[in-house]
């Protein structure tokens, strides 16, 4: 919900942010990178002009949290963002206080990169303002300035001569909210990948492909690129289980489960930029034994394929939606809330998931625009509990997968992109280090 006034606008929180902006602290800020790396240095006040000409178009973006009486709220700021250096580590938490909205613009080098806070947009809202502010920033160098605002559009391109669109900040979860359906059944802990956490540290570890090839092998399978990733990460993580000792193996965790976030806009017709996905949650059970891969990938993909039925989205719907619409829930002043969501987050969240793996798909942009893009790439919100999270993105005929983590050890990171290699695709790696902030394996 929206009011349209500047000096009264507000909004409320969607679903999903409801509760990540309750939850949400330094070991898990919710906080994730769109970059973008260009073939020359950036021109930092054509990117502020960029920044200045699209507040307007994205006022369900330029936001920042507050705290009611009640509930949180999102509240427009009143002028754009500086472009900002880099930081020492990506997707920290975003500063507190002032007139500083839930999301950052950074310049350096050739790269240019936004940080979003994700009570405020998911990955197809921050892809639409990403590809708005790219085309903006490389018009105002005097690049692609033949494009008309038709060809922009034909694009599905925003740009800051148009209306913004009301759609673009409905809240899609109640809109499909149905209080007949049941909630899913409860999940316990799963295993998660051993080692010591770094405390401010992210590192960034990036695999580059040629998409094709990885295409190619999952079509060899007859699943999708999502479901052999997915399979890929459940494997790896089966591996790292399997290599601890008799001790810790005892210790640990059985159940090897991971988050794979769900776009509903391809289920449920929405034009909503903020959050509107779910989660399909694959996974393998080790007291069974050891699971081959084909044995892995053939469960992932019934699981996904499960996952997707709208029958099961609605339970997750009437989870989440249904306590927002309590009438109890609406009475209960915040500062209790957020701690009773704490409580909750502590006793069933943290730990039930082994890790996540997004992918959100390809991103396009003009020809005249794209020759001048060396790369879009995706980092994952960190998150210290799970050490490592999986990011996709498909660029032209190149997929990157960005893996964000928290854990010293690289011991994920070279499963993960050896697996790939091992089905004849050629993967180049590079990895920022939390040292001297570059380096290679």
């Amino acid at each position: 919900m929206a009011h349209s006034t500047h000096d009264d606008t507000f909004y409320s929180l969607d679903n999903s942010a409801i509760f990540m902006a309750a939850i949400a602290g330094a070991s898990g800020p919710f906080v994730f990178r769109f970059y973008c790396e260009l073939d020359n240095p950036v021109f930092v006040p054509a990117l502020q002009d960029a920044v200045n000409a699209l507040f307007p178009r994205f006022p369900y973006l330029f936001v920042r949290l507050r705290s009611g009486v009640f509930w949180y709220y999102l509240d427009p700021v009143s002028k754009p963002p500086r472009v900002e250096k880099e930081t020492a580590y990506p997707c920290g938490p975003l500063p507190q206080g002032g007139d500083r909205p839930a999301l950052r613009v950074f310049a350096y080098g050739r790269r240019i990169a936004v940080e979003f806070h994700h009570v405020v947009t998911d990955g197809t809202g921050a892809i639409a303002f990403m590809r708005a502010l790219i085309t903006e920033y490389l018009r105002n160098i005097g690049i692609g300035l033949e494009l008309s605002d038709a060809d922009l559009a034909s694009f599905g391109i925003k740009h800051p001569r148009e209306q913004v669109d009301a759609g673009e900040s409905e809240d899609g979860y109640n809109k499909y909210f149905r209080p007949s359906a049941t909630v899913p059944d409860k999940t316990g802990q799963a295993f998660l990948i051993p080692g010591r956490r770094m405390f401010t540290a992210y590192r960034e570890t990036l695999g580059s492909m040629d998409v094709r090839q990885v295409l190619d092998v999952a079509k060899k399978y007859k699943v999708t690129l999502t479901e052999f990733l997915s399979a890929i990460h459940l494997e790896v993580l089966q591996d790292m289980y399997e290599s601890l000792d008799r001790k810790a193996q005892k210790r640990a965790k059985k159940v090897i489960s991971i988050q794979v976030p769900v776009n509903l806009r391809k289920i449920y017709p929405s034009q909503s930029l903020r959050n509107f996905f779910l989660f399909v949650a694959p996974y393998i059970d080790v007291r069974l034994g050891h699971w081959s891969f084909e044995e892995i990938l053939r469960r992932v993909h019934h699981q996904m394929q499960l996952g997707l039925e709208d029958k099961e989205l609605v339970r997750q719907l009437k989870r989440n939606v249904g306590g927002e619409r309590n009438p109890f829930g609406k009475i209960v002043f915040l500062p209790i809330k957020t701690l009773v969501l704490r409580i909750i987050n502590a006793v069933i969240g943290v730990g039930a998931y082994s890790g996540s793996l997004s992918n959100v798909g390809i991103v396009e942009m003009p020809e005249t625009l794209a020759a001048h893009i060396v790369r879009f790439s995706f980092i994952p919100s960190r998150a210290r509990t799970t050490g490592a999270n999986v990011g996709v993105l498909t660029w032209q005929n190149r997929l990157y997968i960005n893996i964000g983590s928290m854990v010293h050890e690289r011991d994920f990171e070279r499963r993960f992109f050896t697996k790939l290699s091992s089905f004849g695709i050629d993967v180049f790696v590079m990895s920022s280090d939390p040292i001297s902030k570059v380096g290679y394996f």
